[in-house]
């Protein structure tokens, strides 16, 4: 009676670690499909869209995006704290170092007021008079009579770190201007203040700014690709080491022409034709 017992007890605890075994090995396979992606509040929405399409193509796979800013995607991937970093910004040696990059095309930088704004167009040379305080009424510039407010993002945003190499050039900010700690609070901030000028990602921007152009040139997918509007970056997907597996898989799938079509759709609103941008840098920053 006693050896029964035994013999029972002993295939009820096989069978439990059978089961336990099953569940945990379904459950880290579940996870293995999880994706990460964290950082560039400008490449955000581009993540977004490529993330949505690619679980339609894949449903047994969760990929979940964050905003931030370029130094967080940096960061956080670097510490592995994420499987994908997002950066708007090209990344220093010491940044670059044991991580993949991929660039997944170009984002302009669109220079944005209020719709009451009787401006229009814009000299990189009055961009930096502006935000550095040189020019201070909109009256200078063909406008009404009318202090002007700039508005800058946060330090660690890609977007600033570009307009800083693109317009700046290593002057200080005007001692009025208003920090937003996102691209959205920046299209807020102008959106409802009619004396300030800021400027977001292009695939940020909607009917409640005006976009101004910039020496005259204005900001369209044409004028991008061919190089007459300047102001433009990179979008990045980092990894650490080398991408593999689904990760591997989604980044492929981003740069592929059916990823491209997705990103050229979020950033010029229109289902525009395939053009291949996407470019794999392995890892130590080439």
């Amino acid at each position: 009676m006693k050896l029964k017992k035994y013999h029972l007890f002993i295939t009820v605890v096989a069978a439990l670690i059978i089961i336990t075994a099953v569940y945990t090995g379904l459950n880290q396979y579940n996870k293995s499909n999880d994706i990460t992606i964290e950082g560039s509040t400008s490449v955000y929405p581009v993540a977004t869209a490529l993330a949505k399409a690619y679980m339609e193509k894949n449903p047994g796979v969760k990929i979940d995006v964050q905003g931030g800013d370029s130094e967080a995607g940096v960061n956080n991937v670097k510490a592995g704290k994420v499987d994908i970093g997002m950066s708007s910004r090209n990344l220093t040696a010491t940044e670059s170092d044991g991580l993949s990059q991929y660039n997944l095309g170009k984002d302009p930088v669109a220079i944005i007021v209020n719709l009451e704004n009787p401006v229009n167009s814009i000299s990189t040379g009055e961009l930096n008079k502006i935000f550095s305080g040189k020019i201070v009424n909109w009256e200078e510039l063909g406008g009404n009579n009318q202090k002007i407010t700039p508005v800058i993002r946060e330090k660690g945003s890609g977007t600033r770190y570009d307009f800083e190499q693109y317009i700046m050039g290593g002057d200080e900010y005007a001692s009025n201007v208003v920090v937003a700690t996102s691209t959205y609070g920046a299209l807020q901030t102008v959106a409802v203040s009619s004396g300030t000028i800021g400027y977001v990602s292009n695939n940020a921007l909607n009917s409640e700014v005006k976009t101004l152009k910039i020496n005259n040139v204005t900001l369209t997918q044409e004028n991008v690709e061919n190089g007459s509007y300047t102001l433009t970056r990179s979008m990045l997907f980092l990894v650490k080491g080398s991408a593999t597996g689904e990760i591997k898989d989604f980044i492929e799938f981003s740069m592929s022409p059916e990823g491209q079509k997705i990103i050229n759709g979020v950033e010029y609103g229109s289902k525009s034709s395939y053009s291949n941008t996407g470019i794999g840098i392995g890892p130590s920053g080439g």
